[in-house]
C-alpha cells in the first residue's frame, strides 16, 4: 500500500467519524429552545416579540406600497423606504437570534471539551500514581 492510499483511507475514516458526530447534533428547533433556556433567554423572548411586530409592520408597509392605488408618489416612496428599513431591522434581529443560538452551542461544546480534558487528566494522574 502506497502513501496516497494510506492518506485516502485515513481521510475516509475521519469523514465517517465526523458524520457520526454531526448526526448527533441537535436540530435548529432544539438549538433555538436551548438558546431560550440560556442566560439571555429573556432578551430572546423580547426580541422575538419585537421581530413579530416588525414583521407585521413590514407586511403593512408592503400592502400600502403595492396594493393601495390612491396614494401619490411621495407616499409610495415613504412606504417603500419604510419597507426597506423595517426589512433591514428584521434581518438584524434574526441575525442576533441566530448568533445567540450559535454562541450557546459553542459554549456547550467548550464545556464538553473541558469535561473530557478533566477526565483525561484525572485518568492520567490515577495511572501515574499507581
Amino acid at each position: 500500500m502506497n502513501l496516497d492510499e494510506k492518506i485516502k483511507q485515513e481521510l475516509e475514516s475521519e469523514a465517517k467519524k465526523l458524520d457520526k458526530i454531526l448526526a448527533h447534533e441537535p436540530g435548529i428547533f432544539n438549538m433555538l429552545a436551548n438558546a431560550y433556556k440560556g442566560a439571555l433567554g429573556g432578551w430572546l423572548i423580547l426580541v422575538g416579540i419585537f421581530t413579530f411586530l416588525i414583521t407585521l409592520l413590514l407586511f403593512w408597509a408592503g400592502y400600502q406600497f403595492f396594493l393601495v392605488t390612491e396614494l401619490n408618489y411621495e407616499q409610495k416612496i415613504f412606504w417603500g423606504l419604510v419597507m426597506i428599513f423595517v426589512g433591514m431591522v428584521q434581518i438584524a434581529l434574526k441575525m442576533w437570534t441566530f448568533m445567540e443560538m450559535n454562541r450557546q452551542s459553542t459554549n456547550r461544546e467548550i464545556k464538553r471539551l473541558e469535561m473530557s480534558i478533566e477526565r483525561l487528566v484525572n485518568t492520567l494522574i490515577k495511572t501515574k500514581e499507581a
